[in-house]
Protein backbone atom coordinates (compact mmCIF):
# COMPACT_ATOMS: atom_id res chain seq x y z
CA UNK A 1 0.00 0.00 0.00
CA UNK A 2 1.24 3.76 -0.84
CA UNK A 3 2.30 5.66 2.22
CA UNK A 4 -0.66 6.87 4.51
CA UNK A 5 -1.25 10.60 3.95
CA UNK A 6 -2.85 12.97 6.39
CA UNK A 7 -6.58 13.89 5.38
CA UNK A 8 -5.35 17.37 5.14
CA UNK A 9 -2.69 16.48 2.39
CA UNK A 10 -5.04 13.93 0.69
CA UNK A 11 -7.06 17.40 0.25
CA UNK A 12 -3.92 18.88 -0.82
CA UNK A 13 -3.46 16.28 -3.36
CA UNK A 14 -6.73 15.88 -4.41
CA UNK A 15 -6.31 19.53 -6.03
CA UNK A 16 -3.56 18.42 -8.38
CA UNK A 17 -3.90 14.48 -8.74
CA UNK A 18 -7.67 14.52 -8.74
CA UNK A 19 -7.97 17.60 -11.11
CA UNK A 20 -10.08 15.47 -13.90
CA UNK A 21 -12.13 14.20 -11.09
CA UNK A 22 -13.00 17.63 -9.37
CA UNK A 23 -14.10 18.87 -13.05
CA UNK A 24 -16.46 16.13 -13.24
CA UNK A 25 -17.69 16.36 -10.07
CA UNK A 26 -17.91 20.40 -10.22
CA UNK A 27 -19.87 19.91 -13.60
CA UNK A 28 -22.29 17.46 -12.06
CA UNK A 29 -22.87 19.79 -9.09
CA UNK A 30 -23.52 22.38 -11.58
CA UNK A 31 -25.92 19.98 -13.40
CA UNK A 32 -27.87 18.95 -10.02
CA UNK A 33 -28.41 22.79 -8.84
CA UNK A 34 -30.27 23.60 -12.12
CA UNK A 35 -34.26 23.52 -11.25
CA UNK A 36 -34.02 21.83 -7.77
CA UNK A 37 -33.63 25.05 -5.44
CA UNK A 38 -30.52 24.17 -3.77
CA UNK A 39 -28.85 27.28 -2.75
CA UNK A 40 -24.81 26.86 -4.04
CA UNK A 41 -21.93 29.13 -3.28
CA UNK A 42 -18.96 29.81 -5.38
CA UNK A 43 -16.48 26.67 -5.72
CA UNK A 44 -13.90 29.22 -5.29
CA UNK A 45 -14.96 30.73 -1.61
CA UNK A 46 -17.07 27.23 0.04
CA UNK A 47 -18.63 29.98 2.17
CA UNK A 48 -22.14 30.08 3.58
CA UNK A 49 -23.12 33.25 4.61
CA UNK A 50 -25.63 32.04 6.95
CA UNK A 51 -25.71 33.32 10.78
CA UNK A 52 -28.47 33.27 13.57
CA UNK A 53 -28.63 34.15 17.12
CA UNK A 54 -26.53 32.57 19.53
CA UNK A 55 -28.02 29.79 21.43
CA UNK A 56 -29.35 31.16 24.78
CA UNK A 57 -29.12 27.99 26.67
CA UNK A 58 -25.06 27.03 25.60
CA UNK A 59 -22.72 28.02 23.56
CA UNK A 60 -23.02 26.73 19.87
CA UNK A 61 -20.71 24.07 18.43
CA UNK A 62 -18.49 26.27 16.01
CA UNK A 63 -17.60 25.41 12.65
CA UNK A 64 -14.51 25.04 11.28
CA UNK A 65 -13.30 28.26 10.01
CA UNK A 66 -15.49 31.34 11.67
CA UNK A 67 -15.70 33.09 8.43
CA UNK A 68 -17.30 29.35 6.76
CA UNK A 69 -20.48 28.05 7.18
CA UNK A 70 -22.77 30.88 8.16
CA UNK A 71 -26.34 31.19 7.95
CA UNK A 72 -27.18 35.20 7.62
CA UNK A 73 -31.07 34.17 9.43
CA UNK A 74 -31.43 34.54 12.74
CA UNK A 75 -34.16 33.19 14.86
CA UNK A 76 -35.38 32.32 18.16
CA UNK A 77 -34.72 28.70 19.28
CA UNK A 78 -37.62 26.67 20.53
CA UNK A 79 -40.54 28.73 18.79
CA UNK A 80 -41.23 25.87 17.13
CA UNK A 81 -43.20 22.84 18.49
CA UNK A 82 -41.59 19.39 17.40
CA UNK A 83 -43.34 17.67 14.02
CA UNK A 84 -44.10 14.00 14.91
CA UNK A 85 -44.18 12.88 10.93
CA UNK A 86 -47.64 11.00 9.86
CA UNK A 87 -47.74 6.98 10.18
CA UNK A 88 -48.23 6.37 6.40
CA UNK A 89 -51.26 4.54 5.31
CA UNK A 90 -51.67 1.51 3.24
CA UNK A 91 -53.82 1.95 0.34
CA UNK A 92 -55.41 0.16 -2.40
CA UNK A 93 -53.89 -3.11 -3.81
CA UNK A 94 -51.53 -2.95 -7.41
CA UNK A 95 -49.99 -5.09 -9.71
CA UNK A 96 -46.33 -5.54 -8.20
CA UNK A 97 -42.89 -5.94 -10.10
CA UNK A 98 -40.99 -7.57 -6.92
CA UNK A 99 -41.07 -10.68 -5.08
CA UNK A 100 -41.61 -11.54 -1.30
CA UNK A 101 -39.65 -14.00 0.17
CA UNK A 102 -40.53 -17.48 0.22
CA UNK A 103 -41.47 -17.84 4.15
CA UNK A 104 -44.10 -19.65 5.61
CA UNK A 105 -46.72 -17.40 7.73
CA UNK A 106 -46.91 -14.12 5.82
CA UNK A 107 -49.93 -12.73 6.21
CA UNK A 108 -52.04 -10.75 3.22
CA UNK A 109 -49.34 -7.64 2.00
CA UNK A 110 -50.12 -4.04 2.10
CA UNK A 111 -49.85 -2.00 -0.65
CA UNK A 112 -48.07 1.95 -0.52
CA UNK A 113 -47.61 4.01 -2.70
CA UNK A 114 -44.70 7.01 -2.26
CA UNK A 115 -44.47 10.39 -4.08
CA UNK A 116 -41.06 11.81 -4.03
CA UNK A 117 -41.49 15.41 -4.63
CA UNK A 118 -40.20 18.83 -3.92
CA UNK A 119 -42.29 20.76 -1.61
CA UNK A 120 -41.63 23.54 0.81
CA UNK A 121 -41.00 23.80 4.75
CA UNK A 122 -40.83 25.85 7.42
CA UNK A 123 -37.19 25.01 9.08
CA UNK A 124 -36.19 28.20 10.64
CA UNK A 125 -39.06 30.22 12.32
CA UNK A 126 -40.97 32.35 10.12
CA UNK A 127 -39.26 31.16 6.94
CA UNK A 128 -41.48 28.80 5.32
CA UNK A 129 -40.31 29.00 1.96
CA UNK A 130 -37.60 26.35 2.25
CA UNK A 131 -37.70 24.03 -0.88
CA UNK A 132 -37.33 20.00 -0.47
CA UNK A 133 -37.39 16.83 -1.86
CA UNK A 134 -39.65 14.87 0.15
CA UNK A 135 -41.38 11.31 0.60
CA UNK A 136 -44.70 12.21 -0.17
CA UNK A 137 -43.68 16.03 0.01
CA UNK A 138 -42.53 15.72 3.72
CA UNK A 139 -39.44 16.31 5.54
CA UNK A 140 -38.55 13.94 7.26
CA UNK A 141 -40.91 11.42 5.27
CA UNK A 142 -44.09 9.45 6.66
CA UNK A 143 -42.93 6.73 9.66
CA UNK A 144 -43.75 3.27 8.30
CA UNK A 145 -45.64 1.32 11.46
CA UNK A 146 -45.70 -2.39 9.99
CA UNK A 147 -46.19 -5.83 12.32
CA UNK A 148 -43.77 -8.93 11.79
CA UNK A 149 -45.53 -11.27 8.84
CA UNK A 150 -47.32 -8.67 7.28
CA UNK A 151 -45.02 -7.55 4.17
CA UNK A 152 -45.39 -4.34 2.61
CA UNK A 153 -45.15 -3.85 -0.56
CA UNK A 154 -44.56 -0.08 -1.58
CA UNK A 155 -44.17 1.75 -4.53
CA UNK A 156 -42.08 4.83 -4.82
CA UNK A 157 -42.66 7.41 -7.92
CA UNK A 158 -40.16 9.77 -8.44
CA UNK A 159 -41.40 12.96 -9.33
CA UNK A 160 -38.01 14.63 -8.53
CA UNK A 161 -35.76 15.79 -11.87
CA UNK A 162 -32.67 13.50 -10.27
CA UNK A 163 -32.32 9.70 -10.02
CA UNK A 164 -33.03 7.88 -6.81
CA UNK A 165 -33.28 4.48 -5.24
CA UNK A 166 -34.53 3.78 -2.05
CA UNK A 167 -32.91 1.60 1.05
CA UNK A 168 -34.37 0.42 3.88
CA UNK A 169 -31.66 0.64 6.49
CA UNK A 170 -31.48 -2.40 8.95
CA UNK A 171 -33.79 -4.24 6.57
CA UNK A 172 -33.58 -8.14 6.21
CA UNK A 173 -34.48 -7.77 2.17
CA UNK A 174 -33.93 -9.31 -1.10
CA UNK A 175 -30.83 -8.18 -3.29
CA UNK A 176 -33.67 -6.47 -5.55
CA UNK A 177 -35.52 -4.52 -2.84
CA UNK A 178 -32.71 -3.38 -0.54
CA UNK A 179 -32.00 -0.49 -2.58
CA UNK A 180 -28.60 -0.14 -3.71
CA UNK A 181 -27.91 0.81 -7.40
CA UNK A 182 -24.49 -0.31 -7.56
CA UNK A 183 -25.46 -4.00 -7.37
CA UNK A 184 -28.88 -3.85 -8.61
CA UNK A 185 -29.41 -0.93 -11.12
CA UNK A 186 -32.62 -1.84 -12.37
CA UNK A 187 -34.48 -0.75 -9.45
CA UNK A 188 -32.86 2.50 -10.32
CA UNK A 189 -35.88 5.30 -10.32
CA UNK A 190 -35.59 7.80 -12.79
CA UNK A 191 -37.39 10.93 -12.66
CA UNK A 192 -41.19 10.13 -13.66
CA UNK A 193 -41.35 6.49 -13.32
CA UNK A 194 -41.74 4.47 -10.38
CA UNK A 195 -39.98 1.21 -8.69
CA UNK A 196 -42.26 -1.53 -6.21
CA UNK A 197 -40.33 -2.81 -3.33
CA UNK A 198 -41.06 -5.90 -1.56
CA UNK A 199 -40.51 -5.72 2.74
CA UNK A 200 -41.40 -8.93 3.98
CA UNK A 201 -41.27 -7.84 7.46
CA UNK A 202 -39.43 -10.69 8.71
CA UNK A 203 -36.86 -11.88 11.02
CA UNK A 204 -34.30 -13.98 9.63
CA UNK A 205 -34.39 -17.93 8.85
CA UNK A 206 -32.21 -20.34 11.41
CA UNK A 207 -31.46 -22.91 8.49
CA UNK A 208 -31.35 -25.59 11.34
CA UNK A 209 -34.92 -25.48 11.84
CA UNK A 210 -36.37 -23.29 8.97
CA UNK A 211 -38.05 -20.99 11.23
CA UNK A 212 -37.71 -17.19 11.95
CA UNK A 213 -35.09 -16.35 14.53
CA UNK A 214 -37.47 -14.09 16.35
CA UNK A 215 -34.30 -12.92 18.60
CA UNK A 216 -32.91 -11.13 15.80
CA UNK A 217 -36.34 -9.21 14.62
CA UNK A 218 -36.03 -5.49 13.89
CA UNK A 219 -37.18 -3.06 15.17
CA UNK A 220 -35.95 0.99 14.74
CA UNK A 221 -35.50 0.85 10.90
CA UNK A 222 -35.09 3.84 8.58
CA UNK A 223 -35.44 4.48 5.06
CA UNK A 224 -33.69 6.79 2.86
CA UNK A 225 -32.23 7.89 -0.42
CA UNK A 226 -29.55 5.41 -1.84
CA UNK A 227 -28.09 6.42 -5.52
CA UNK A 228 -24.72 6.18 -6.02
CA UNK A 229 -23.02 9.66 -6.02
CA UNK A 230 -26.42 11.18 -5.09
CA UNK A 231 -26.63 9.93 -1.73
CA UNK A 232 -25.44 13.21 0.31
CA UNK A 233 -27.31 16.17 -2.00
CA UNK A 234 -30.47 14.02 -1.76
CA UNK A 235 -30.76 12.88 1.68
CA UNK A 236 -29.36 16.29 2.14
CA UNK A 237 -32.08 17.50 0.64
CA UNK A 238 -34.75 15.97 2.75
CA UNK A 239 -35.12 11.89 1.17
CA UNK A 240 -35.35 10.09 4.63
CA UNK A 241 -37.86 8.51 7.41
CA UNK A 242 -38.64 6.10 9.62
CA UNK A 243 -39.27 2.53 9.19
CA UNK A 244 -40.74 0.77 12.73
CA UNK A 245 -41.56 -2.98 13.35
CA UNK A 246 -43.49 -4.60 15.56
CA UNK A 247 -43.77 -8.30 16.38
CA UNK A 248 -45.59 -10.52 19.13
CA UNK A 249 -42.80 -9.94 21.47
CA UNK A 250 -42.66 -6.46 21.47
CA UNK A 251 -46.21 -5.97 21.51
CA UNK A 252 -46.31 -8.01 24.53
CA UNK A 253 -43.71 -5.61 26.27
CA UNK A 254 -46.60 -1.95 25.54
CA UNK A 255 -49.70 -4.12 25.85
CA UNK A 256 -48.05 -5.31 29.51
CA UNK A 257 -47.22 -1.75 30.46
CA UNK A 258 -43.51 -2.48 30.15
CA UNK A 259 -43.03 -0.03 27.53
CA UNK A 260 -44.85 2.97 26.96
CA UNK A 261 -47.77 2.78 24.81
CA UNK A 262 -47.48 3.74 20.90
CA UNK A 263 -48.97 7.70 21.76
CA UNK A 264 -45.81 8.28 24.01
CA UNK A 265 -43.04 6.58 21.24
CA UNK A 266 -41.66 9.37 19.71
CA UNK A 267 -38.96 8.81 16.38
CA UNK A 268 -36.60 12.26 16.49
CA UNK A 269 -34.10 12.69 13.51
CA UNK A 270 -31.31 14.93 14.21
CA UNK A 271 -29.49 16.53 11.21
CA UNK A 272 -27.48 19.94 10.42
CA UNK A 273 -28.13 22.30 7.91
CA UNK A 274 -26.99 25.36 6.39
CA UNK A 275 -29.05 27.79 4.56
CA UNK A 276 -28.60 31.31 2.52
CA UNK A 277 -30.50 34.53 3.03
CA UNK A 278 -33.50 33.39 0.90
CA UNK A 279 -33.45 30.28 3.82
CA UNK A 280 -32.64 27.48 1.08
CA UNK A 281 -30.51 24.69 1.50
CA UNK A 282 -26.84 25.16 0.52
CA UNK A 283 -25.03 21.87 0.04
CA UNK A 284 -21.87 22.19 -1.80
CA UNK A 285 -18.92 20.14 -0.56
CA UNK A 286 -16.44 21.24 -2.78
CA UNK A 287 -12.38 20.58 -2.10
CA UNK A 288 -13.72 19.42 1.42
CA UNK A 289 -16.06 16.81 0.16
CA UNK A 290 -13.83 14.54 1.17
CA UNK A 291 -14.33 15.12 4.72
CA UNK A 292 -18.13 15.30 4.51
CA UNK A 293 -20.61 18.46 4.58
CA UNK A 294 -21.82 20.49 7.86
CA UNK A 295 -24.35 22.47 8.97
CA UNK A 296 -24.38 25.64 11.30
CA UNK A 297 -28.46 24.71 12.09
CA UNK A 298 -29.40 22.03 13.93
CA UNK A 299 -32.98 20.53 12.94
CA UNK A 300 -34.63 18.01 14.22
CA UNK A 301 -37.73 16.64 12.75
CA UNK A 302 -37.41 18.75 10.12
CA UNK A 303 -37.53 21.99 12.67
CA UNK A 304 -34.45 24.27 13.93
CA UNK A 305 -33.91 23.50 17.34
CA UNK A 306 -37.58 22.60 18.53
CA UNK A 307 -39.63 22.19 21.91
CA UNK A 308 -41.82 19.35 22.86
CA UNK A 309 -44.67 19.54 25.87
CA UNK A 310 -44.41 16.38 27.62
CA UNK A 311 -46.25 14.61 30.42
CA UNK A 312 -44.71 13.51 33.64
CA UNK A 313 -44.26 10.16 32.50
CA UNK A 314 -41.60 7.68 31.00
CA UNK A 315 -41.68 8.06 27.00
CA UNK A 316 -39.56 6.35 24.50
CA UNK A 317 -37.91 8.21 21.43
CA UNK A 318 -36.05 6.56 18.66
CA UNK A 319 -33.15 8.80 17.95
CA UNK A 320 -31.78 8.42 14.76
CA UNK A 321 -27.98 10.34 13.77
CA UNK A 322 -29.59 11.39 9.98
CA UNK A 323 -26.81 13.92 8.92
CA UNK A 324 -24.68 13.71 6.19
CA UNK A 325 -20.95 13.81 8.27
CA UNK A 326 -21.62 15.17 11.92
CA UNK A 327 -21.81 12.86 14.79
CA UNK A 328 -23.41 13.32 18.12
CA UNK A 329 -23.28 12.83 21.73
CA UNK A 330 -26.68 13.52 23.08
CA UNK A 331 -27.05 14.03 27.14
CA UNK A 332 -29.81 15.40 28.70
CA UNK A 333 -29.59 19.03 31.03
CA UNK A 334 -31.23 17.01 34.04
CA UNK A 335 -31.89 13.13 34.23
CA UNK A 336 -30.17 10.21 31.91
CA UNK A 337 -31.15 7.84 29.59
CA UNK A 338 -32.56 4.25 29.61
CA UNK A 339 -31.58 2.46 26.66
CA UNK A 340 -33.39 -0.26 25.40
CA UNK A 341 -32.68 -0.52 21.72
CA UNK A 342 -29.18 -0.18 19.43
CA UNK A 343 -29.63 0.62 16.02
CA UNK A 344 -32.18 -1.66 14.47
CA UNK A 345 -32.92 -3.97 17.36
CA UNK A 346 -34.15 -3.84 21.22
CA UNK A 347 -31.63 -4.57 23.31
CA UNK A 348 -32.02 -7.58 25.80
CA UNK A 349 -32.11 -5.82 28.65
CA UNK A 350 -32.59 -2.29 29.45
CA UNK A 351 -29.52 -0.34 30.07
CA UNK A 352 -28.82 2.94 31.64
CA UNK A 353 -26.63 5.74 30.16
CA UNK A 354 -25.42 9.20 31.26
CA UNK A 355 -24.75 10.49 27.47
CA UNK A 356 -25.40 8.51 24.02
CA UNK A 357 -22.92 8.66 21.20
CA UNK A 358 -24.10 8.54 17.39
CA UNK A 359 -22.06 7.95 14.41
CA UNK A 360 -23.33 8.73 11.12
CA UNK A 361 -26.90 5.85 10.69
CA UNK A 362 -26.37 4.98 14.33
CA UNK A 363 -29.83 4.69 16.18
CA UNK A 364 -30.47 4.52 19.78
CA UNK A 365 -33.96 3.41 21.43
CA UNK A 366 -34.47 4.99 24.69
CA UNK A 367 -36.84 5.87 28.22
CA UNK A 368 -36.65 9.39 29.36
CA UNK A 369 -38.37 9.22 32.62
CA UNK A 370 -39.76 13.16 33.01
CA UNK A 371 -41.77 12.43 36.42
CA UNK A 372 -39.32 14.23 38.74
CA UNK A 373 -37.76 16.62 35.80
CA UNK A 374 -37.84 20.56 36.38
CA UNK A 375 -40.22 22.42 34.10
CA UNK A 376 -37.43 22.59 31.17
CA UNK A 377 -34.87 20.14 29.95
CA UNK A 378 -32.63 20.28 27.30
CA UNK A 379 -31.46 17.50 24.93
CA UNK A 380 -27.64 18.73 24.21
CA UNK A 381 -25.27 17.63 21.85
CA UNK A 382 -22.14 17.71 23.56
CA UNK A 383 -19.67 16.81 21.12
CA UNK A 384 -18.05 19.24 19.34
CA UNK A 385 -16.99 18.52 15.41
CA UNK A 386 -15.31 21.45 13.13
CA UNK A 387 -14.43 19.10 9.96
CA UNK A 388 -16.34 16.45 8.37
CA UNK A 389 -13.70 14.28 8.40
CA UNK A 390 -14.36 13.41 12.25
CA UNK A 391 -15.69 14.79 15.70
CA UNK A 392 -13.25 16.49 17.82
CA UNK A 393 -13.58 15.98 22.05
CA UNK A 394 -17.05 16.53 24.41
CA UNK A 395 -17.38 20.14 25.71
CA UNK A 396 -20.17 20.85 27.84
CA UNK A 397 -23.01 22.02 28.51
CA UNK A 398 -23.04 21.52 24.72
CA UNK A 399 -25.55 23.02 22.38
CA UNK A 400 -29.12 22.30 23.07
CA UNK A 401 -30.88 20.68 19.88
CA UNK A 402 -34.44 19.78 21.47
CA UNK A 403 -36.31 21.48 24.71
CA UNK A 404 -38.81 19.76 27.06
CA UNK A 405 -41.36 21.58 28.67
CA UNK A 406 -42.50 19.31 30.87
CA UNK A 407 -45.84 20.10 32.78
CA UNK A 408 -48.80 18.41 34.98
CA UNK A 409 -48.57 16.06 37.63
CA UNK A 410 -46.61 12.58 37.21
CA UNK A 411 -48.68 9.72 36.43
CA UNK A 412 -49.28 6.45 38.61
CA UNK A 413 -49.69 3.91 36.00
CA UNK A 414 -46.58 4.72 34.01
CA UNK A 415 -44.80 2.43 31.96
CA UNK A 416 -42.82 -0.32 34.20
CA UNK A 417 -38.96 -0.60 32.36
CA UNK A 418 -36.25 -0.01 35.04
CA UNK A 419 -32.53 -0.30 34.19
CA UNK A 420 -32.03 -4.30 33.70
CA UNK A 421 -35.69 -4.72 32.83
CA UNK A 422 -35.37 -7.94 30.45
CA UNK A 423 -36.23 -7.24 26.44
CA UNK A 424 -35.52 -9.31 23.81
CA UNK A 425 -33.72 -12.60 24.00
CA UNK A 426 -30.24 -12.31 21.84
CA UNK A 427 -29.03 -15.23 20.61
CA UNK A 428 -25.08 -14.57 19.94
CA UNK A 429 -23.30 -16.09 16.93
CA UNK A 430 -20.80 -18.87 18.28
CA UNK A 431 -16.91 -18.43 17.70
CA UNK A 432 -16.99 -22.36 16.40
CA UNK A 433 -19.90 -21.29 13.87
CA UNK A 434 -17.24 -18.85 11.81
CA UNK A 435 -16.40 -20.69 8.22
CA UNK A 436 -14.60 -18.13 7.16
CA UNK A 437 -12.40 -14.77 8.35
CA UNK A 438 -12.10 -11.63 5.90
CA UNK A 439 -10.09 -8.18 6.39
CA UNK A 440 -10.89 -5.37 5.23
CA UNK A 441 -8.89 -2.09 5.47
CA UNK A 442 -10.66 1.44 4.73
CA UNK A 443 -7.86 4.09 3.47
CA UNK A 444 -7.36 6.73 0.94
CA UNK A 445 -4.89 6.50 -1.83
CA UNK A 446 -5.80 9.78 -3.35
CA UNK A 447 -9.00 8.17 -3.77
CA UNK A 448 -10.81 6.53 -0.69
CA UNK A 449 -10.31 2.75 -1.62
CA UNK A 450 -11.04 -1.02 0.73
CA UNK A 451 -7.95 -3.42 1.05
CA UNK A 452 -5.82 -1.29 -1.55
CA UNK A 453 -8.56 -1.38 -4.07
CA UNK A 454 -11.27 1.17 -5.54
CA UNK A 455 -14.75 0.48 -5.82
CA UNK A 456 -15.92 -1.44 -9.15
CA UNK A 457 -19.70 -2.52 -8.60
CA UNK A 458 -19.57 -5.59 -10.68
CA UNK A 459 -16.84 -6.59 -8.36
CA UNK A 460 -17.31 -8.98 -5.56
CA UNK A 461 -14.99 -8.14 -2.68
CA UNK A 462 -16.50 -11.19 -0.89
CA UNK A 463 -18.93 -14.97 -1.50
CA UNK A 464 -19.67 -15.56 1.65
CA UNK A 465 -21.72 -18.79 1.33
CA UNK A 466 -25.84 -18.95 2.78
CA UNK A 467 -26.68 -20.19 6.33
CA UNK A 468 -22.83 -19.76 7.88
CA UNK A 469 -21.26 -17.12 9.62
CA UNK A 470 -18.25 -15.18 9.07
CA UNK A 471 -15.56 -13.15 10.98
CA UNK A 472 -15.03 -9.35 9.20
CA UNK A 473 -12.39 -7.49 10.39
CA UNK A 474 -12.76 -3.34 9.48
CA UNK A 475 -9.61 -1.66 10.03
CA UNK A 476 -9.61 2.09 9.85
CA UNK A 477 -6.41 3.10 7.91
CA UNK A 478 -7.78 6.26 6.74
CA UNK A 479 -5.29 9.12 8.74
CA UNK A 480 -7.46 11.27 10.76
CA UNK A 481 -10.81 10.25 9.14
CA UNK A 482 -13.54 8.49 11.18
CA UNK A 483 -15.69 6.13 9.34
CA UNK A 484 -19.20 4.40 10.38
CA UNK A 485 -19.28 1.25 8.58
CA UNK A 486 -22.90 -0.66 7.43
CA UNK A 487 -23.01 -3.81 5.71
CA UNK A 488 -26.91 -4.47 4.49
CA UNK A 489 -29.27 -7.22 4.34
CA UNK A 490 -27.68 -8.76 7.68
CA UNK A 491 -27.34 -7.93 11.58
CA UNK A 492 -23.08 -8.34 13.17
CA UNK A 493 -22.35 -8.75 16.24
CA UNK A 494 -19.37 -6.82 17.34
CA UNK A 495 -16.62 -9.40 19.27
CA UNK A 496 -13.85 -6.46 19.97
CA UNK A 497 -13.09 -2.77 19.33
CA UNK A 498 -9.06 -2.27 19.04
CA UNK A 499 -8.52 -5.66 20.40
CA UNK A 500 -10.93 -5.07 24.00
CA UNK A 501 -14.97 -5.96 24.48
CA UNK A 502 -17.19 -3.88 23.06
CA UNK A 503 -19.06 -1.85 25.47
CA UNK A 504 -21.81 -3.65 26.69
CA UNK A 505 -24.85 -1.68 24.78
CA UNK A 506 -22.89 -2.85 21.59
CA UNK A 507 -22.40 -6.07 22.84
CA UNK A 508 -25.22 -7.30 21.00
CA UNK A 509 -26.64 -6.35 17.11
CA UNK A 510 -25.49 -3.92 15.34
CA UNK A 511 -26.10 -2.42 11.65
CA UNK A 512 -23.38 -0.17 11.45
CA UNK A 513 -20.24 -0.02 13.57
CA UNK A 514 -17.80 3.32 14.00
CA UNK A 515 -14.61 3.51 13.62
CA UNK A 516 -12.45 6.04 14.39
CA UNK A 517 -9.28 7.25 13.34
CA UNK A 518 -6.88 3.54 13.19
CA UNK A 519 -9.66 1.85 15.08
CA UNK A 520 -10.40 -1.61 14.48
CA UNK A 521 -13.54 -3.86 14.82
CA UNK A 522 -13.92 -7.56 14.78
CA UNK A 523 -17.31 -8.68 14.08
CA UNK A 524 -19.27 -11.74 13.49
CA UNK A 525 -22.25 -11.99 10.72
CA UNK A 526 -24.62 -14.48 9.74
CA UNK A 527 -25.95 -14.87 6.68
CA UNK A 528 -29.48 -16.39 6.01
CA UNK A 529 -32.84 -16.45 3.76
CA UNK A 530 -31.82 -14.25 0.85
CA UNK A 531 -28.31 -14.76 -1.76
CA UNK A 532 -27.90 -11.67 -3.97
CA UNK A 533 -25.53 -9.11 -4.31
CA UNK A 534 -25.19 -6.80 -1.64
CA UNK A 535 -22.89 -3.43 -0.56
CA UNK A 536 -21.22 -2.31 2.95
CA UNK A 537 -19.90 0.98 3.01
CA UNK A 538 -18.50 4.05 4.83
CA UNK A 539 -21.73 5.71 6.19
CA UNK A 540 -20.48 8.89 6.00
CA UNK A 541 -22.73 10.17 3.04
CA UNK A 542 -19.57 12.02 1.41
CA UNK A 543 -17.79 9.39 1.69
CA UNK A 544 -20.35 6.92 0.40
CA UNK A 545 -20.96 9.31 -2.84
CA UNK A 546 -17.37 9.06 -3.31
CA UNK A 547 -17.13 5.05 -3.32
CA UNK A 548 -15.49 4.02 0.23
CA UNK A 549 -18.07 1.20 -0.62
CA UNK A 550 -17.79 -2.86 -1.83
CA UNK A 551 -19.67 -5.27 -2.83
CA UNK A 552 -20.28 -9.15 -1.97
CA UNK A 553 -22.58 -11.92 -3.30
CA UNK A 554 -24.20 -14.29 -1.10
CA UNK A 555 -24.35 -17.56 -2.76
CA UNK A 556 -26.30 -20.52 -2.30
Amino acid sequence: MSRRITRREFIKYGAAVLGSATLVNGALYSLLSQGTGIARVADETFRTPLRFAPFTQARRIAPADDQEFRTPIRFTPFTQALPIPPVKQPGDSFTHRCALPAVSGLSAPKFYTVQMKKATAEIIPGHPETVIWGYDGLYPGPTFRVNHNEPAIVRFVNGLTVNTIVHNHGGHNSSESDGSDSVFPSQVIPPNESRDFCYGNIAPINPATHQQEISDFASTQWYHDHMMDLTGQNVYMGLAGFYLLTDELEKGLIDGGTLPADSFNIPLVFQDRVFDQNAQLVFNPGQDEFNGWLGDVFVVNGKAQPYFNVQRRKYRFRMLNGSNARWYELQLSSGQFLQIGNDSWLLPFAIPRTSIRLALAERADVIIDFRDAPNEVFLNNILEQKEGATPEGVTKPGTPLLKFIVSGLAVSNDASVVSGTTLRPHTPIRPEEIVQTRRFVFAQDHHWVINDREFDPRRNDATPKSNTAERWIFKNDGGDWSHPIHPHLEAHQIQKINGRAPPVYNSFKKDTTPLGPDDEAEVFIKFRTFTGRYVFHCHNLEHEDHAMMAAFEVVP
